[in-house]
């Protein structure tokens, strides 16, 4: 009985791998995240900041995004520092050799201005994997004026369809 039981586990396991796999994000979400991602700086995972943050790291977090998309929601104490209007500026009071993770929606625009951080001197510098939506896809926290919320800014309904859609915030 046991050894029938092991064997109908083990299938079961095997038949559900798959959709365990994908159903974090969206299908085709990491053959798109890896496409936008800049190469220039290096990529860090969402799991992998989570367990740097249980461990006590202190992160800054940079928000690459445009303010109406901060504004629906971020990660926890995040900085706007913007995309189209980014400045330099808006990063003096940061230390160098502060450990940076920087975001966008899908990691395109925070790989285009974590390059001009390490170009500027900032040394561990880190572009989130798939930016915000990877971040929620998975589970973990955003924020809006310091409360948790639920939803996330989807860019537009194209880019959108990469966020699951219990996430989703409608677009103005």
């Amino acid at each position: 009985m046991k050894t029938l039981f092991t064997k109908i586990s083990q299938l079961f396991f095997i038949l559900t791998m798959p959709f365990v796999a994908t159903a974090q994000n969206p299908e085709g979400f990491d053959k798109m995240a890896k496409k936008m991602a800049d190469k220039t700086v290096p990529i860090i995972k969402s799991a992998q900041v989570v367990k740097l943050q249980a461990k006590g790291k202190k992160i800054v977090f940079l928000d690459a995004r445009e303010i109406a998309e901060y504004k629906v929601s971020h990660i926890k104490e995040a900085i706007h520092v913007g995309y189209d209007d980014f400045d330099l500026k808006t990063v003096k009071d940061i230390s160098k050799n502060t450990t940076i993770v920087i975001y966008c929606s899908v990691g395109y625009r925070s790989g285009k201005i974590g390059k001009k951080l390490r170009e500027a001197g900032f040394t561990s510098v880190f572009n989130l994997w798939g930016g915000l939506f990877d971040w929620a896809n998975n589970g973990n926290e955003v924020y809006k004026n310091g409360k948790k919320v639920t939803t996330v800014h989807p860019y537009n309904k194209n880019w959108g369809k990469w966020l699951k859609p219990e996430l989703r915030s409608k677009l103005d």
